[in-house]
């Protein structure tokens, strides 16, 4: 049994995503519970997947670096419980919803990807773009552009934005979407 001071292993038992044995399910926890269901999953020898990664703040008080492992998916987990069981993790109380992954194939690939990117220790961090509108002034604070600003003409993906920026001429330029801050 792993002491609840630790966190869980973000895969049990420990082995390839296609070698799961069973289908994979998804479930919709409580706020903050990811983890805590991640251990009664380890105790119930059920097997999951919880990609986690290194989050570091700096404390405000002596700006020292603070070091937290957070969920990549907040509020989601992905396990693979025995035939007939899904419907038994309602008991750890932790679970809102359960979804069926009705495309096994394209969900194990997208999990060995993600898997595969954090085993390698290749930073991973979930982005979000939804406060970011086109028309809206930005500057760039990382990468070789950094301390330039510009006004989102269009996103177009969840990474990719097409930047207008006067200093070059009205010309436009495409930067990713987490090397810019809303001014």
């Amino acid at each position: 049994m792993i002491p609840l001071s630790q966190n869980p292993p973000s895969r049990f038992p420990e082995r390839p995503i296609h070698d799961a044995g069973a289908p994979w399910w998804v479930a919709k926890v409580k706020p903050r519970q990811e983890k805590a269901l991640a251990f009664d999953f380890v105790n119930r020898h059920i097997e999951y997947y919880l990609p986690m990664y290194t989050k570091v703040t700096r404390r405000r008080d002596n700006n020292k670096p603070r070091k937290s492992i957070i969920c990549l998916f907040p509020g989601y987990i992905s396990f693979c419980p025995a035939k007939g069981e899904e419907r038994s993790v309602y008991t750890t109380n932790r679970i809102v919803n359960l979804v069926e992954v009705r495309n096994q194939t394209h969900f194990k690939k997208q999990l060995e990807q993600i898997y595969h990117t954090l085993e390698l220790g290749i930073p991973l961090e979930p982005f979000d773009t939804s406060h970011l509108k086109p028309g809206e002034l930005v500057e760039v604070v990382s990468g070789p552009m950094r301390g330039i600003q510009g006004t989102i003409q269009r996103i177009q993906s969840t990474h990719k934005l097409v930047l207008s920026v006067d200093i070059l001429g009205k010309a436009a330029v495409n930067v990713d979407a987490s090397c810019v801050k809303p001014l």
